[in-house]
């Protein structure tokens, strides 16, 4: 006799419920990214434990994972430290981003196809829409995010998107006051229109100066902002 066959009976498999500790993590993470945990202030575990409504013992695992991921450091006497970007490293990360980006540019000019093309031209849309409404700082700064990777992740160079969703958490805290600048929106929005018409038409040159043109602007607001905190 063959085997039995069993018939589904349509449930959705139940995923295993995150742990207290992933939960913290995450949380903690986006305290970090968005700026509500401030750079360069110390917080203690307890503190932190009790914003989040648990336990110091899944905080102090988040917390060691985030130092792991160089977001924060520990202070034996005081606490948390949430650890500041130096102009150094704004520098640094800015180099390496444009090392990735331009190299992702001139593999993926003239070759994508009509709907990576609609694609790009989706996400720019969805930023006409950001800024025509009540513009929201983190809402643009994800499209923006989403921009950016669909440059890389198009080139098809898997170590490339790797290292660079390596970085872009970085990115996030480094470049995200450059966002709050008055009409800096606008201006970014304009600067990836004009990426995205080089793309389409294939045009290498314009994709090469544009970009460039770019992250420059985008980097001299991030060092403007830095020098304005270590004054």
């Amino acid at each position: 006799m063959g085997k039995k066959e069993t018939m589904s009976l349509g449930f959705n498999r139940i995923s295993r419920p995150k742990s207290l500790h992933e939960m913290a993590y995450e949380s903690l993470k986006a305290g970090i990214l968005s700026g509500r945990l401030a750079a360069g202030r110390v917080y203690s575990e307890l503190e932190l434990a009790g914003e989040l409504g648990i336990s110091r013992t899944p905080v102090r695992e988040a917390l060691l994972r985030l130092a792991a991921e160089n977001f924060i450091s520990f202070n034996t006497r005081k606490g948390v430290l949430i650890n500041f970007f130096s102009r150094k490293d704004v520098e640094d990360l800015s180099e390496l981003r444009q090392i990735i980006e331009e190299a992702a540019v001139a593999k993926i000019v003239g070759n994508l196809s009509k709907d990576q093309i609609q694609t790009v031209e989706n996400i720019i849309s969805k930023q006409e829409e950001c800024i025509r409404g009540k513009y929201d700082e983190s809402i643009f700064l994800e499209i923006d995010r989403e921009f950016h990777l669909f440059l890389i992740e198009a080139s098809g160079n898997k170590f490339m998107i790797q290292t660079y969703n390596n970085i872009r958490d970085y990115l996030t805290i480094t470049f995200r006051k450059a966002l709050t600048e008055k009409g800096r929106g606008i201006e970014v929005l304009h600067e990836h229109k004009l990426i995205a018409t080089a793309l389409s038409q294939g045009n290498g040159e314009m994709a090469r100066d544009a970009l460039s043109s770019h992250l420059t602007r985008s980097k001299l607001p991030a060092l403007k902002y830095h020098r304005a905190i270590k004054s």
